[in-house]
C-alpha cells in the first residue's frame, strides 16, 4: 500500500515530518534507546509505529551515534544526518534537536505543515491515538499543537517539595472530612507519548506548549515513560501480561 493510500484511508494529509530523537549516552539505563524491549530496540517502537502509517521519507531518526543510525535504518527510518555532538549532550534540549532537523528539511527543499516528535522513552502509544491526535490538530484552526497526556496520579493536593515534614500536604488536607480520589477533579500531565505542532508555529515559539495547545488523553498504560530501571521492568510486565497489545502499536 502506498503512503498516499494510507493517508487517504486515515483521512489525513501527508504533510507531517515525524522525528524520533534517540541520542546515545543514557545514564539511568545505559544504551537505553537501543536496548531490546521484548526483542525490539526501544527506539524502534516509535519508528515502526510511524512507518505503519506514514512514508519512510517522512519518518526521520535524529541520533548522534553510528550504531543507532544503523539500527534505525534497518528498521526503515530515514537517517538524513548524524546529530551534532553539541545537540546530544545532557544539557541539550529536544527543541534544539527539532529545529536542527527542521532546518535540514528546509535545506533539502522539503515542505511540511506539521512537525511531530516521537520520543523513544514512550514506546507503548497506540497508532490510532497518534492518528487521532494529528487529526484533532488538523481539524482545529485555533490550536497551535497537540500533546499526549495521561491522568496525573497522585493528585497534586498530596504533593509538596521534599522536606522533613509533610507540612504543605497537611495544610492542603486540613478541613477535608473525607480523603478519596473520587472527590477530586481529574488532573492530567504530559505523558511523553507524542508532540505535534504546526510547522510555522514551532518555528516561532520553539516549543509545543502554548495556551492553544490541545490535550489528547492516552490510555493509562500507554502513558508510561521509561526513565528509570523500574519503568523498564513495568513496561515488560505490561507487555507480557497482555495489558499492552503490540499489534495496536505497530
Amino acid at each position: 500500500m502506498s503512503n498516499s493510500e494510507r493517508v487517504t484511508t486515515a483521512g489525513l494529509t501527508n504533510d507531517t515530518l515525524w522525528l524520533v530523537t534517540a541520542r546515545s549516552g543514557s545514564k539511568s539505563i545505559p544504551g537505553k534507546n537501543i536496548r531490546p524491549l521484548q526483542g525490539i530496540p526501544l527506539m524502534c517502537y516509535r519508528i515502526k509505529a510511524a512507518l505503519s502509517l506514514f512514508s519512510a521519507d517522512d519518518v526521520w531518526l535524529s541520533t548522534d551515534d553510528e550504531e543507532y543510525a544503523k539500527i534505525g535504518a534497518a528498521a526503515g527510518a530515514t537517517i538524513p544526518f548524524l546529530r551534532p555532538a553539541h545537540l546530544a549532550t545532557d544539557s541539550a534540549s529536544s527543541e534544539d534537536a527539532i529545529l536542527h532537523a527542521m532546518d535540514h528539511a528546509q535545506q533539502m527543499g522539503r515542505r511540511y505543515a506539521y512537525i511531530g516528535l516521537l520520543e523513544p522513552t514512550s514506546p507503548l502509544v497506540y497508532k490510532d491515538d497518534l492518528l487521532n491526535g494529528l487529526s484533532a490538530l488538523q481539524n482545529d484552526p485555533n490550536a497551535t499543537a497537540v500533546v499526549a497526556v495521561r491522568e496525573a496520579r497522585p493528585h497534586t493536593i498530596f504533593i509538596q517539595d521534599e522536606a522533613p515534614y509533610l507540612d504543605k500536604v497537611a495544610a492542603n488536607l486540613s478541613g477535608l472530612k473525607k480523603i478519596g480520589r473520587q472527590q477530586f477533579k481529574r488532573q492530567i500531565t504530559p505523558s511523553g507519548g507524542f508532540y505535534i505542532s504546526k510547522w510555522d508555529t514551532f518555528r516561532q515559539l520553539k516549543t509545543f506548549y502554548s495556551p492553544a495547545t490541545l490535550t489528547y488523553l492516552v490510555p493509562e498504560a500507554c502513558g508510561l515513560e521509561i526513565d528509570e530501571p523500574l519503568d523498564w521492568t513495568y513496561a515488560e510486565f505490561l507487555i507480557e501480561k497482555g495489558v499492552i497489545d503490540l499489534k495496536k502499536i505497530f
